[in-house]
């Protein structure tokens, strides 16, 4: 017996009560008076159906009320499905499996960027670097993502529509009409699909174009010449030490050791070339005669370590949009992929060698002989 059904019987039993002592205290009050048994008697009888029938009347009342639905925390109506056997997603697996196949693929499509949106801004942060092509991802996922929702509120709500007449209408009728509609569903998720392939190849375009530059980047000896109002040094931004040392710790874990060890030099022939500078810094306020020779010498080792942060520039750069590339599923057996990398591993040799041809200059200065030697052309 639920709350609402015990309710009922203690009102019944306490109207019974109540009856039965209002017609022996009436009996008791009108024995006071000289009255005929039978006038007595018929006045007790007629309270006592007054009494009966107003009593039965407000219990029907009361057995007539359906207590409210079941409120959540939130003040919304509990939305717990019919009790039918079974809920939509069972029935329709069973009976649709094709429609319901073709949906979960949508769903999981639809997870997968839900998944993306959700790290993408801490990889542009991790990766500054790469924001500019990230951000190509981002413009062809987030149009990927809102084709694909609004056919799945589409298909949705025809398959809740269909389970509402289902379960309040002729079923059989129901059911019949819904296997053409189930048709046209599959056929309206399989277009959405296709359109998502379609955003997914636009997608791979955008990765291999980005391979293939940064391929290019690794022998690029020389910087691009300056646009206006630019200086070399404006045309890339160094890594910051931290972005740096992740990118070496991702090689040393996947010991890139023809790769490393071209890095490490260059990281120490920077810490040279500053120590240098700042020599020269100092030299330059002691011995104020030397101002023309000091600069010069400045502007040497200036260029070199701009050179240097360009060579170790393109090998961190060919090595994150490698883990880019790997964070957005492309296989490590991708062509492009696999060119890169075969590319960084047999460059960064050559790309360390042209930074120390750019250090020679500046530490052969002294000599304009010898400086025109190892000066290329720029």
């Amino acid at each position: 017996m639920d709350s609402h059904g015990l309710l009922l019987f203690l009102l019944w039993l306490a109207l019974a009560v109540g009856i039965i002592l209002f017609v022996r205290w009436l009996s008791h009050f009108l024995s006071k008076f000289k009255l005929p048994n039978d006038t007595r008697l018929l006045i007790l009888i007629a309270f006592t159906g007054t009494l009966v029938i107003a009593a039965l009347n407000f219990l029907w009342k009361q057995g007539d009320k359906q207590p409210a639905p079941p409120v959540t925390t939130d003040g919304t109506a509990s939305t717990q499905p019919p009790k039918t056997g079974l809920d939509l997603d069972t029935y329709e697996s069973t009976t649709y499996p094709a429609l319901y196949g073709l949906r979960q693929d949508m769903l999981k499509q639809i997870a997968d960027l839900h998944t993306f949106f959700g790290n993408v801004r801490q990889w542009a942060e991790h990766m500054p670097g790469q924001r500019r092509f990230l951000q190509t991802i981002i413009d062809i996922r987030w149009e990927q993502q809102q084709q694909l929702r609004k056919a799945y509120q589409e298909i949705d709500r025809s398959r809740r529509a269909f389970w509402l007449h289902y379960h309040t209408g002729e079923d059989r009728h129901v059911r019949k009409m819904f296997d053409e509609e189930a048709l046209r569903l599959q056929k309206r998720i399989q277009n959405a699909l296709g359109d998502s392939r379609a955003f997914q190849l636009e997608e791979a375009d955008a990765i291999r174009e980005h391979l293939r530059k940064a391929g290019e980047n690794l022998k690029a000896a020389t910087l691009p010449k300056p646009k206006k109002g630019q200086t070399r040094a404006d045309q890339f931004a160094p890594y910051s030490d931290h972005n740096r040392q992740v990118l070496l710790e991702t090689l040393t874990r996947k010991q890139e050791n023809s790769i490393l060890p071209n890095l490490n030099k260059l990281q120490q022939e920077e810490a040279q070339i500053r120590s240098k500078l700042a020599y020269m810094l100092e030299y330059q306020k002691v011995n104020t005669d030397l101002q023309q020779e000091v600069n010069q010498l400045i502007l040497a080792w200036n260029d070199a370590l701009i050179y240097n942060q360009y060579a170790q520039y393109r090998l961190l750069f060919a090595t994150e949009t490698l883990e880019t590339a790997l964070l957005l599923n492309t296989l490590p057996d991708n062509r492009d992929y696999a060119w890169l990398l075969k590319q960084l591993r047999e460059l960064a040799p050559t790309v360390l060698a042209q930074a120390e041809a750019e250090r020679d200059v500046a530490a052969y200065s002294y000599n304009p002989d010898i400086e025109q030697r190892y000066r290329k052309p720029r």
